[in-house]
């Protein structure tokens, strides 16, 4: 079935379209353009009107000849929570997930959607456990967003989180254990995966608007100056006297100290190492910040390339290099086996 992957970001909107031979991947089209203020977060039917209208339009000019769709909520907006459960039949593992739900999802369970992913079995204290990945979504913004879809004309095929798509796009099923960084502009979302497959996630509020303020007040900016100043320097310590990592320093330190507890929880209670570090997103090809975090971590340090598992050929060849690290969700809900 022909589909595209839709990525409504908070500040972007990506489309994705791929074609599959046998195991590898095509890249047949792609677009991006500005969100409005509030996207998918607004209630305000005028704004899922407006926002609707963009990805119409956004559509018409990738030239896309499917409305089929699959697209991803806010990953900041769903509750993700990875559990170990006994062995046990289907039935009771369903049974089994609402009351751990219960235990984690802030908010009536009769408003939100679960659902899982069964990642494999594990060994904890000498029991055979099994792995889920355990997330409720608020039907609130599963509605807005089939609104939003709907009133663009297309045909919703799925919904995920974000984190899962980015994971398929970045990551080779046969992976060491990585930690994967999604720099978004309001959040900030953390995977651990190991052989390709989650079995860790963490969203933190910190995020490239955290760090575009930081930089208005640093430098006695206004945003869209501080926006500018961040895209053409950022962490590099060579640039306006070192000013810019002055200001942007204790925003990297606030998102650093969340990634080091992740490496010593996975070290003291797993027992298991974080080898290397994935950044994606559009604060992840700022300059210098791929270095810095290596050093404040001492780990290996890559900035995703969201096209790993696609044929290189002209089309992918003409994406401006700072650009491919924004399509990592559209490439991995693309991606997705429907």
């Amino acid at each position: 079935m022909e589909f595209f992957g839709l990525d409504i970001g908070s500040h972007q909107i990506k489309m994705v379209k791929l074609a599959k031979s046998g195991k590898q991947y095509r890249l047949l089209a792609l677009g991006n353009a500005p969100s409005t203020q509030k996207g998918i977060l607004s209630e305000a039917e005028a704004d899922l009107t407006a926002l609707a209208t963009i990805i119409k339009k956004l559509h018409q000019e990738t030239k896309i000849n499917t409305k089929n769709v699959v697209t991803a909520l806010p990953q900041d907006q769903v509750f993700v929570q990875v559990i170990s459960l006994p062995k046990m039949s289907t039935d009771e593992l369903l049974s089994a997930l609402k009351w751990e739900a219960e235990q984690y999802v802030p908010i009536p369970l009769n408003e939100v959607t679960l659902t899982h992913q069964i990642l494999g079995e594990v060994q904890e204290n000498g029991k055979q456990k099994t792995e889920v990945l355990l997330a409720a979504a608020p039907n609130r913004l599963i509605d807005r967003m089939v609104t939003v879809l709907k009133t663009a004309g297309f045909n919703p095929l799925s919904l995920e989180t974000e984190i899962m798509a980015v994971v398929r796009s970045l990551i080779a099923p046969d992976s060491e254990m990585t930690m994967v960084v999604d720099f978004g502009a309001k959040a900030t979302d953390i995977a651990v995966t190991e052989n390709g497959q989650i079995n860790f996630v963490r969203s933190i509020s910190t995020a490239g608007e955290a760090l575009t303020r930081a930089v208005a007040s640093g430098l006695g900016l206004d945003v869209n100056q501080a926006e500018a100043y961040k895209k053409a320097y950022g962490a590099d310590p060579e640039k306006l006297e070192g000013k810019m990592l002055q200001a942007l320093g204790p925003v990297i330190e606030v998102v650093v100290a969340e990634m080091e507890k992740i490496i010593q929880f996975h070290q003291l209670e797993k027992n298991k190492i974080i080898k290397r570090v994935i950044l994606t997103g559009g604060t992840a090809s700022l300059p210098e910040m791929a270095s810095l975090l290596a050093k404040k971590l001492n780990l290996e340090i890559q900035v995703g390339d969201a096209f790993a598992q696609i044929i290189k050929d002209e089309l992918t060849k003409k994406i401006p290099a700072q650009d491919v690290p924004l399509y990592a969700i559209a490439t991995g809900l693309a991606m997705k086996e429907i």
